[in-house]
């Protein structure tokens, strides 16, 4: 006899970290109620590549639920990043600067008492021409876009391996969570329908002893308000009867219990039981309903009341399964 397959929560957590190579990646994942799969990943942008095949390996182990993932390099094993001289812009740098000085020497010629202030700043561009890197290289670093910084560039297959390693990890640790969650579930479910049928099982039994009292007390105000002998006995019973046959709750009541052991046939089986226990739930509700209209007995419409009450705790129980 196969094992039935576990019911799972649709809230859960893991998370992992993977190292090979001296890249170290940590993997956090969290899980929530939705109607379908739905996974949002952030990661890192050179781990951006491989974002198809992160939804497809999660999508191998979930099958429902809003899914966040999260992936980060964590601080020490980052891909080095290394600054790497603009040659364009030093070459432009060097040209404005030239010019400045052109300009310089030509306004101080013209204004010398004006730039007299500036002189000591002017001096440095003098003979540019003759730039000394070596002198100027403080100045120089201090302008904006000189250098770039580049990333070193990530060995792939390493990138694949230790993601391929944390993410498993980290699944593994939220299906874990998901199916203790979803034991927990299914335990509190199954207690709830017992406790259900057991509210079931007094209306069937008030229904039947009622049965007989509700067809007299017809008959009595149907006398009350006719005088004697305005109706014919056998037309008067044969609508007693019709009027009682369509306040019966008897087929409602086998439908009902054929909805409970649906539902717990179901939570045997394992599985994803989400949508098709909502929908047994649904027809519970129909049923109830139909049951408290047709029943003019105030004992049942309390029973009623207990089973409608156990159905709204039930989905919302329900709506955490996957």
């Amino acid at each position: 006899m196969t094992e039935p397959t576990p019911i799972h929560s649709m809230t859960g957590f893991g998370r992992a970290a993977a190292e090979r190579r001296g890249l170290r990646l940590a993997v956090e994942l969290r899980s929530v109620n939705s109607r379908y799969l739905d996974i949002q990943v952030r990661c890192p942008a050179d781990l951006q590549p491989f974002e198809l095949a992160i939804r497809e390996r999660i999508q191998a182990r979930v099958r429902r639920g809003k899914i966040n993932a999260h992936l980060a390099w964590e601080e020490e094993s980052q891909p080095e990043t290394l600054p790497q001289l603009d040659e364009e812009a030093a070459k432009h740098y060097l040209a404005q600067l030239r010019r400045l000085a052109e300009l310089a020497q030509s306004e101080a010629a013209e204004s010398r008492a004006t730039l007299s202030p500036w002189k000591s700043f002017f001096a440095r561009f003098k003979g540019l021409e003759h730039f000394n890197v070596g002198i100027e290289r403080v100045l120089l670093a201090k302008l904006p876009n000189l250098f770039r910084v580049q990333t070193a560039e990530l060995d792939s297959a390493v990138a694949q391996e230790v993601l391929r390693v944390g993410l498993d990890q980290a699944l593994a640790e939220l299906v874990a969570m998901r199916e203790a969650e979803g034991h927990t579930l299914a335990a509190d479910l199954r207690a709830r329908v017992e406790a259900m049928g057991v509210h079931l099982e007094r209306v069937a039994e008030r229904a039947q002893a009622t049965r007989g009292e509700g067809a007299e007390r017809l008959r009595e105000k149907i006398a009350a308000l006719l005088a004697p002998g305005t109706v014919a006995e056998d037309r008067l019973a044969t609508e007693i009867a019709l009027i009682a046959e369509r306040s019966d709750i008897v087929e409602e009541i086998v439908r009902f219990r054929s909805h409970n052991a649906q539902f717990l046939d179901t939570l045997a089986q394992g599985g994803e039981v989400g949508k098709r226990l909502n929908f047994l739930l649904q027809e519970m509700h129909r049923e109830a309903n139909t049951i408290s209209a047709k029943a003019a007995d105030a004992e049942i419409a309390h029973w009623v009341v207990e089973i409608k009450e156990e159905i709204e705790r039930l989905r919302e129980q329900v709506q955490n399964l996957a």
